[in-house]
């Protein structure tokens, strides 16, 4: 049988305040490190919707560039009218004000020529297009486009890249143009290439 008093001592022990706040340190802790793997999470659920946003817009422009004729897009001035329009893709960046380049050029320069003969640059920056190197290359039948997207975030400056090789006689409609095989049209061919591409 147990005695009273040790009855009446077992019903007025309790819980010391050294227990209690070790258990609310506890709950802290695994509150804390369930926050922290929610921010992270988060933001590298932020880091891939800008990589991918950026990726589709220069999936988007390379597009627009196949679907314009040879001329638009051979040309500085040409291809900076072409993207004055920004890609459907930009306004998922907007906020980090990215910076869109394009270079343009000759995949195979011939010896000797000059590199600055057989390239040509834009940039589009907060709207704007700019040309940063004027050019021409409406008679190569090869564009090597190279682009770029840049933009800042709370990591530092980040970017993605993208190279395409653009042909006259690949997806362009370059055959109206001129000949079928995307020459240009000598004198007295054009009426037979426009008859060919049709």
């Amino acid at each position: 049988m147990i005695p009273r008093a040790a009855i009446a001592r077992a019903r007025q022990s309790g819980v010391t305040i050294i227990e209690v706040l070790t258990s609310v340190l506890l709950i802290f802790l695994g509150l804390g490190g369930i926050f922290a793997i929610n921010v992270q999470s988060m933001d590298l659920l932020r880091r891939t919707r800008q990589a991918v946003a950026s990726s589709q817009m220069l999936q988007e422009c390379v597009e627009t560039m196949r679907a314009h004729v040879w001329p638009e897009i051979s040309n500085a001035q040409a291809l900076a009218s072409v993207f004055q329009t920004p890609t459907q893709s930009a306004a998922d960046l907007a906020d980090l004000n990215p910076v869109e380049s394009f270079v343009v050029t000759v995949p195979n320069v011939p010896d000797g020529a000059k590199p600055a003969d057989y390239t040509f640059s834009i940039r589009r920056e907060q709207g704007n297009v700019k040309i940063t190197q004027s050019g021409d290359l409406s008679d190569q039948p090869l564009l090597l486009v190279q682009g770029t997207v840049r933009w800042r975030d709370a990591h530092g400056f980040q970017q993605r890249q993208l190279r395409t090789i653009i042909g006259r006689i690949g997806l362009t409609r370059s055959g109206v143009f001129g000949s079928v095989f995307g020459r240009p049209a000598t004198t007295g061919s054009s009426n037979s290439s426009l008859a060919a591409s049709r």
